[in-house]
């Protein structure tokens, strides 16, 4: 059901739909409907959408801008700065930062809190971020993002522990079931049923100190997808403590993580 909601109501995303079932916004045939149940034809599906919360213009806020275009920007988000906020009374994120430059990003994409936001970055990784500054450039931009045509590339900088030159990673990455802080990587042959595999590839860039400097691929990227699976190869990234990283005094707070280059067709 969130999936049919989601590609059916171009403001939500498929966790908002998900939030939406659960709260009772969404009924199949007159009755409350669980994110997760079948659907059948001639089922009539409402689905009330509630006023979204808009987040607030920051006018003069910091913002590394790497690209402008009409239909799109693309910025390098700090390590330590959320790419979203969480309410509307939230400061200091980007998209606070975005529409005090951009305010015709407002209601564009999912819109709500997300405005024109094609893709995110956890908080404490730093790099390249799309907004569309078009409705037709965002649905184009989640389409490849789908197809997984669009090119994304990161620095890590990882334990090395005999790293090979150049390796991958297939597995799905799921929620964790103890804790919403992480998600967990399922071994490839025990999810024939389950979610589909992810596949982050990896070259070893230089080594020094018992460390290693990686460029990643990741072109489907799902949340924590690359950490994850750094770690379940037994590479964890400097700082990542989530995922078994060590500390390192040159990154106070931050992992070593940086999304360095994006790359599209058509």
């Amino acid at each position: 059901l969130d999936t049919f909601v989601s590609r059916h109501v171009p403001a939500l995303s498929r966790r908002a739909a998900g939030a939406l079932c659960a709260s009772g916004g969404v009924t199949v045939d007159g009755r409350p409907g669980t994110k997760g149940a079948a659907l059948v034809t001639g089922a009539v599906i409402v689905v009330r959408v509630p006023d979204p919360a808009r987040p607030t213009a920051e006018a003069g806020a910091g913002l590394v801008v790497v690209l402008e275009r009409d239909d799109l920007v693309i910025v390098d988000k700090p390590a330590g700065q959320p790419t979203a906020p969480l309410t509307s009374q939230e400061r200091g994120t980007l998209v606070n930062a975005l529409l005090g430059r951009y305010p015709d990003l407002l209601d564009l994409g999912f819109g709500g809190l997300e405005p024109g936001i094609v893709h995110r970055l956890d908080n404490q990784t730093s790099g390249l971020v799309i907004a569309a500054r078009r409705p037709q450039t965002f649905a184009r931009l989640r389409e490849v993002i789908t197809a997984e045509l669009l090119e994304k590339r990161y620095l890590a900088v990882v334990e090395d522990h005999a790293l090979p030159p150049v390796g991958e990673v297939t597995a799905p990455v799921v929620p964790h079931e103890r804790s919403a802080r992480r998600v967990r990587v399922v071994p490839a042959e025990r999810a024939e049923h389950g979610p589909r595999p992810a596949t982050t590839r990896f070259r070893v860039v230089a080594r020094a100190a018992g460390l290693a400097l990686l460029e990643v691929e990741a072109r489907r990227a799902a949340r924590h997808q690359i950490r994850a699976h750094l770690a379940s190869a037994g590479h964890p990234i400097v700082g990542d403590a989530v995922y078994g990283g060590a500390a390192h005094p040159a990154l106070a707070a931050r992992h070593a993580l940086h999304a360095s280059f994006v790359r599209w067709g058509g």
